[in-house]
């Protein structure tokens, strides 16, 4: 038979004392009493700490002005990334691979009236496009025929256009190299090729004494050439496409149709839309935030504070990136998002339960630096977990993922740093009315029943919601396996987006316009004149346009075996038959040096000086990275095996380098994301101090994670850089909610023995901080439905829902662990608690 229930008192009477706390215990009641040491420290010192740390932040915030936007594919690597390497020396030796196109229709094409506006459009495009090398077109490709044994290599038509056009008509329809190159597949329409310089001269602003007789005025400010040079930048870029654009308006007529399109130019329309996306946005965002945080705390310093804190961190987080020489790039301009994200929760998080604790007592000092007692550990470990993870990202192979790794880093610890110092400083500063008992009760005590019915349910039916759960998550693995990488920045587009349609339309008429640069070396002089090499190259141009991935459709293929079947036919009066490679290497340098004194420049662009090694240029149309990607990897298998043993094989050119640069981000960042949620259980661990519910905390911070990568997977959606963002986001948000669920609780199981109690105090108090920040950064990404680009829009929702999502697995998954983690069954007497608990003590 069982013996009767255990005894609150002792044999002497008296009540037991309660079991002496943990040293994990002591300890974090240490670091709470140096939070509350620190908060009295700077509310009595205000002016003090706030000078001090508005120099730090005028410094560091005065220099975001200088900061820099990169998004230049080649910018994601590290310098000493193979691939950019190989990139680079093709640039110094060719030339920029990348082509802007334009197509013009017109309904006659060897009209002369036509054929003199192309030519007086050509040169309006030579003289006023910046950073010009070159313009291919109609009027100036070359034609290449011999007569009397002579070689002669022209323009096909020049300007003027010759009297004798049904001649230039024949030529140009019978040329195998023109269609889609100079002229659309189907001949009825023509094509000018823009070629920038890869390099610009650096030039130095210097200030000139003023001449004599212009004494009194300021002194002349002029430009000087400093003899070195940078690869051209996207800013540069995105004026040789202005330029093309007031050029075309001013050509543009029914019979001169113009359309245009390229890589930079995408990409450029791409960078404007996001800059322009993200002014309004944000600004919509803070609107938002100021909107929720008034509604939610009926207080002008319930706005003021957080919205001081979080532009201060993210002014001096751009400010190092500033100092430190790193550009705004396709990865860290996600930072303003993330900061506003981390540093309005850890102010609301302190901000609610001052407000609930000066309204008890009234004394500003006590409400503050209780609240930091309480939840200064929390957010302590909140910004240092999220910080750890997102050091994670500076293992990545992608140098513009190492940098949002260490400057969203810095950007966490600065607003853990400013919210420390600014909430007792400004709090001291601003007055705060108490408000009536009547209304902020009646307010408190509907928020309260709010929070402890889900307190309730979730500890009342912990078996079922675990199940629940569980199902969820088995979907949502069920899904998440069937997720593929992808990046297809035509996607981002609405369908009738002008960019978008101008594209697929020139792709449509001229093949493509991106292109793969492969480079055969020989690595010996005159290497590339023998006609093995050059028969192999023709052999393989043929399989080469037959290729048919995913999107990939081969338009062109260019290189130098095609000026020498040009030579060798005109030089064997024109004959057709002819258009072959001879078969001794004799006759082939002797043809090329022929060819090359009549038009070196083109030759340059194909081979090297030394004969050595050549180009072979690859047109196709835009499609995705991670297809690009096969695409190179199939183009090296049949040029090495063709080449096996005569040369090494590179293959490069901006399409190249993305399909290099976004997997390796894509495979990156998931890699990154199984280190964080390492180091980040390490760190709960930590923190709670108990293996089983440091464990377990980490389910909830997974469910959210899983359900919402399985939801986009069950929405159609791929895996892109966008879609991993969210990851990101996720991580810093769910794991901070979780931390402040668990600490809260934690500390309340430790002083009443009660973990029903417990629950009902954790919801009471930290509850009411996640309700409202979830509401207000939820509400703040949905902002983001009504941006201009797709991919934002998945972002913003996405986002928004893995916010809503990790409360509600706070609120539900977190209560039901803890309650069957932390209670255990008596057989006589049920649930057991605390000795403390027992009647009489």
């Amino acid at each position: 038979m069982a013996g009767p229930p255990p005894s609150p008192l002792n044999g002497s009477g008296r009540c037991q004392r309660p079991p002496a706390p943990k040293k994990s215990a002591r300890f974090r009641e240490e670091i709470d009493r140096f939070f509350v040491a620190i908060s009295h420290l700077i509310y009595r010192h205000r002016i003090k700490s706030l000078f001090l740390l508005g120099l730090f932040v005028g410094l560091t915030g005065y220099q975001a002005r200088n900061i820099t936007v990169d998004t230049a594919t080649e910018s994601m690597l590290r310098d000493d990334d193979p691939s950019l390497i190989e990139y680079n020396q093709f640039r110094d030796q060719f030339g920029r691979s990348e082509i802007v196109v334009l197509l013009v229709e017109t309904p006659d094409l060897f009209n002369r009236d036509f054929l003199e506006k192309l030519a007086a459009f050509q040169k309006a495009l030579e003289s006023r496009v910046p950073y010009l090398e070159k313009i291919t077109d109609l009027i100036n490709i070359r034609h290449t025929w011999g007569e009397n044994d002579t070689l002669y290599v022209d323009e096909l038509i020049g300007d003027p256009p010759p009297e004798d056009l049904a001649a230039i008509k024949k030529r140009a329809l019978e040329n195998p190299l023109y269609p889609n190159y100079v002229l659309s597949g189907d001949k009825k329409s023509t094509v000018l090729i823009i070629e920038t310089v890869a390099r610009v001269a650096n030039e130095k602003t210097t200030e000139g004494d003023a001449a004599p007789d212009l004494e009194g005025f300021e002194d002349e400010i002029t430009t000087k050439n400093t003899g070195s040079t940078h690869y051209i930048t996207a800013d540069e870029k995105a004026e040789v496409n202005k330029a093309v654009v007031a050029v075309m308006k001013a050509f543009q007529s029914d019979d001169f149709r113009v359309t245009f399109s390229g890589g930079s130019v995408v990409v450029d329309v791409f960078n404007k839309a996001t800059g322009t996306d993200t002014v309004r946005l944000v600004k919509i965002m803070m609107l938002v935030i100021v909107g929720f945080l008034f509604l939610l705390f009926r207080r002008i310093s319930g706005v003021i504070i957080p919205i001081i804190i979080v532009n201060a961190a993210m002014a001096s987080t751009l400010g190092l990136m500033a100092l430190t020489g790193t550009p705004l790039s396709i990865m860290t301009n996600i930072l303003p998002a993330f900061l506003v994200s981390v540093g309005i929760a850890d102010a609301v998080h302190l901000l609610a339960i001052f407000y609930r604790n000066y309204q008890k007592t009234a004394d500003k000092e006590s409400a503050i630096c209780d609240a930091m007692g309480h939840s200064g550990l929390a957010i302590f470990m909140t910004s240092a977990t999220t910080a750890a993870g997102l050091l994670s990202f500076t293992i990545a192979e992608i140098a513009t993922i190492a940098d949002l790794g260490y400057f969203a880093a810095a950007g966490v610890t600065l607003a853990f740093i400013y919210t420390i110092i600014l909430l007792p400083a400004l709090i001291s500063l601003i007055p705060i009315q108490i408000k009536p008992h009547k209304t902020a009760a009646a307010r408190s005590g509907r928020m309260d029943h709010f929070l402890l019915f889900f307190s309730r349910v979730s500890t009342g039916h912990p078996r079922k919601i675990i199940g629940i759960c569980l199902v969820f998550f088995a979907l949502s693995v069920y899904y998440i396996f069937q997720l593929h990488f992808s990046s297809f920045i035509l996607t981002y587009f609405p369908k009738d987006h002008p960019v978008k349609i101008d594209l697929e339309q020139i792709e449509e008429e001229t093949g493509g316009a991106v292109t793969f640069e492969i480079v055969v070396d020989t690595h010996k002089e005159n290497g590339i004149v023998d006609p093995r090499i050059l028969k192999s190259i023709v052999r393989l141009t043929p399989e080469i346009e037959s290729i048919k991935m995913d999107g990939i459709h081969v338009g062109k293929v260019i290189s130098l075996a095609d000026i020498v079947k040009e030579t060798h036919r005109a030089l064997h009066q024109n004959d057709p038959a002819f258009y072959s490679i001879p078969d001794d290497k004799a006759t082939i340098a002797q043809e090329l040096l022929l060819f090359e004194n009549s038009k070196p420049d083109d030759i340059e662009k194909v081979v090297d000086s030394q004969f050595s090694k050549t180009r072979i240029t690859v047109k196709t149309r835009w499609s995705d990275s991670v297809i690009y990607e096969q695409f190179v990897r199939q183009l090296k298998k049949m040029f090495e095996t063709e080449f096996d043993g005569q040369a090494t094989i590179t293959v490069t050119g901006l399409a190249a380098l993305m399909g290099r640069t976004i997997p390796a981000a894509l495979h990156s960042m998931a890699r990154s994301y199984i280190v964080a949620l390492v180091i980040i259980t390490i760190l709960m661990l930590l923190l709670i101090g108990d293996l089983k519910l440091g464990l377990l905390s980490m389910c909830p911070n997974l469910l959210p994670i899983f359900m919402v990568m399985g939801l986009i997977s069950l929405c159609g959606i791929s895996l892109d850089i966008n879609t991993l963002f969210i990851g990101s986001i996720a991580i810093g948000l769910v794991v901070d909610d979780t931390i402040h669920f668990m600490h809260n609780f934690r500390k309340y199981l430790e002083k009443t023995g009660n973990p029903q109690k417990a629950i009902e105090a954790t919801f009471l108090g930290t509850g009411r901080a996640l309700l409202i920040t979830s509401i207000v950064l939820s509400m703040n990404f949905f902002v983001l439905l009504t941006a201009t680009l797709n991919h934002s829009v998945k972002f913003g929702l996405f986002t928004g829902i893995v916010i809503i999502l990790a409360l509600l697995s706070d609120f539900f998954l977190s209560p039901a662990l803890l309650i069957l983690a932390t209670t255990s069954k008596d057989p006589v007497t049920g649930p057991s608690h605390s000795r403390s608990d027992a009647p009489g003590c």
